[in-house]
């Protein structure tokens, strides 16, 4: 598995296929397990899938000081991207989102394209609960428990009722141990104190925004706020899918590799 060094900083990612690149930067507390079998299909649509481990969690290097920072993500992500055939997208879920979102305003040279799943840029006194949440659960919580306290809210009801037996594997494999909740931890603080708006100001590449509308933790109107404060990007909200949405939807799938096919 490759690992890129930069500042000290060591980051470690997967990757599949061949073809222009893809970044899949994951969210809260989550690394390269959590796109699961996402990057083999990216690979057999023609790209090259690179699935990044951040720093604080392994094997990817410790996080400095304890502290999550954004913008340290965004430029570990971009030197990922680098490592990859260009033209490369940024492909964001949740809080990976708000990462890529950091790492577009840089109008870095290393990637061209972003997408933004059930991610939002704005702050909210709704959004500060629910990371304040978040960060009670990895700190106050037994970590055995946290897949079973988090499931009615990582899916939609449709995927809930649907696939019971696949939602049941995700809960019997998110146990996270003390240095995982630790990572957890951090990210949720620094979550409370994000506001992206000026950042959404800043991004001139092509941006494509999708919400899953049973989604309850990154509400579809808030999806909705953050492209339409970028200039000329793309939303859509897909029916019968919560926050997990490229899990839940194949068409929101198919609606990324569209975007990521187009010239221009």
């Amino acid at each position: 598995m490759p690992t890129i060094e930069r500042n000290g900083r060591r980051i470690h990612y997967a990757v599949e296929g061949t073809g222009p690149g893809i970044v899949l930067v994951p969210g809260l507390g989550a690394g390269a397990r959590l796109f699961g079998t996402l990057p083999r299909r990216f690979a057999r649509a023609g790209f090259t899938c690179a699935a990044i481990d951040p720093v604080g969690l392994e094997p990817s290097g410790p996080l400095p000081g304890g502290i999550y920072d954004f913008a340290q993500a965004a430029h570990d992500v971009l030197a990922v991207a680098a490592a990859l055939p260009p033209p490369v997208a940024l492909v964001g879920t949740s809080l990976g989102g708000k990462v890529a979102l950091c790492a577009a305003a840089t109008g870095s040279p290393h990637a061209h394209r972003l997408v933004l799943l059930c991610s939002s840029a704005l702050q909210t006194p709704r959004s500060r609960r629910v990371y304040r949440w978040f960060e009670l659960l990895c700190t106050e919580v037994d970590g055995r428990l946290l897949g079973e306290l988090t499931a009615p809210f990582l899916f939609g009801e449709t995927f809930l009722n649907a696939k019971p037996g696949v939602v049941d594997d995700i809960v019997r494999s998110t146990r996270p141990g003390e240095p995982q909740r630790a990572f957890m931890k951090a990210q949720a603080q620094a979550l409370q104190a994000f506001d992206g708006e000026r950042l959404c100001a800043a991004v001139r590449w092509p941006t494509l925004c999708l919400a899953g509308q049973q989604d309850v933790l990154t509400l579809p109107r808030e999806v909705a706020a953050t492209a339409a404060r970028i200039a000329g990007a793309e939303h859509e909200c897909f029916a019968d899918a919560g926050h997990s949405l490229l899990l839940e939807s194949a068409a929101a799938f198919d609606r990324v590799v569209a975007f990521l096919r187009r010239d221009g």
